[in-house]
């Protein structure tokens, strides 16, 4: 039996039903655990509240939410409300007794508030202190376990929570692998709306099969966009305990079979680019 995490992206709607038929067929052999965004979703609410969509570049270019504390209350609505909500039920019609959590519930993803970011505004780099964006500092495996004990699948989304009991927006790719580490898990599957890693971002086909954790780390600085957080994250999640990471297209049909295949590109320790 493997522990699997799926890291359900928010842009992947259209196929979600592939996706649910796969995880249904997956955890009658495996444990798996779902982590999931919702970009698209949020991106909704915050419309609908008539909130501004902002966000933030660090002066070594990675780009995130800019999260105060309105978007924040537009996060949880979307993500527990909309996004999870929708994975549940798409996993109950299929006879898979799902559970929704956030990172929050049974101190599951505990954070550390970055209680000012440096952020490139124009030209200039400058101090944000109203951001509720934190970082993961430990995830509670138990509760994880204690789910799969009486044979559930958990479905995790951010917000996590501080010592002192603040919400904090995690990327949810981040979240994803933070949980794969700390879980030991045997493969992450990491979906996105792409092949997998491309070595020319513009062909579909120019998919980089396998990278070793160096190789991988030594591309982040050069990758951009979405991608450059989900490849800086798979390193972190092999350094504290994953054995593989998966960067696979979630838009195919069968696309957890298919990844488990090894389509999209294979991220671990023992391997490398041919």
């Amino acid at each position: 039996m493997m522990r699997i995490v799926v890291k359900w992206g928010g842009s992947l709607q259209e196929n979600s039903k592939a996706i649910a038929d796969d995880i249904a067929a997956l955890c009658r052999d495996h444990q798996v655990t779902v982590v999931h965004g919702g970009s698209r979703d949020i991106d909704d609410t915050i419309r609908e509240l008539g909130l501004p969509r902002r966000t933030l570049q660090s002066p070594d270019g990675m780009v995130t939410r800019y999260t105060d504390a309105q978007t924040l209350t537009a996060l949880m609505m979307a993500m527990r409300g909309r996004t999870q909500a929708r994975i549940v039920s798409e996993l109950g019609a299929r006879g898979v007794v799902a559970v929704g959590l956030s990172g929050m519930d049974g101190g599951l993803v505990r954070t550390r508030r970055k209680a000012a970011v440096r952020a490139v505004v124009g030209d200039r780099v400058r101090v944000v202190r109203d951001n509720f964006a934190g970082s993961v500092v430990e995830v509670n495996t138990s509760v994880l376990d204690a789910v799969h004990d009486r044979d559930m699948v958990p479905v995790v989304c951010p917000p996590g929570m501080t010592a002192d009991g603040q919400a904090t927006n995690v990327d949810a790719d981040r979240m994803a692998c933070a949980i794969a580490g700390a879980w030991r898990a045997d493969r992450l599957l990491l979906f996105t709306d792409t092949p997998g890693l491309l070595a020319d971002r513009d062909d579909p086909s120019s998919t980089i099969r396998s990278l070793s954790r160096d190789e991988a780390e030594e591309l982040v600085p050069r990758l951009s966009g979405g991608m450059r957080m989900k490849i800086a994250a798979a390193v972190e999640a092999l350094d504290n305990g994953a054995q593989t990471v998966q960067v696979c297209d979630g838009r195919v049909d069968s696309p957890l079979a298919a990844a488990l295949r090894g389509a999209g590109t294979l991220i671990g320790k023992g391997l490398g680019s041919p």
